[in-house]
């Protein structure tokens, strides 16, 4: 087995590493920990891999023709003519 970084790798050495983090920090810390990071890595890459999903237009979002500008008194600049 090749060393990791430091000489660090040993499974003995692991167990032990484990052990004592397990003992400071407790399961339900490392659960949460554990927990929340997943959640990270799912979120980023969602981020990453998705695009914004193009959604239909629905019959609410179309919007209304544009009509001409009303003049004064009710009488619009095409009637004037």
């Amino acid at each position: 087995m090749f060393p990791l970084a430091f000489g660090f790798g040993n499974p003995v050495e692991i167990a032990i590493v484990a052990g004592v983090v397990l003992l400071l920090f407790g399961g339900s810390k490392l659960a949460g920990f554990g927990k929340s990071l997943g959640e990270g890595i799912k979120e980023f890459k969602k981020a990453t891999t998705d695009e914004e999903p193009e959604t239909p237009a629905s019959p609410t979002a179309v919007q209304a023709p544009l009509q001409p500008p009303v003049a004064v008194g009710g009488v619009s600049a095409e009637d004037k003519k």
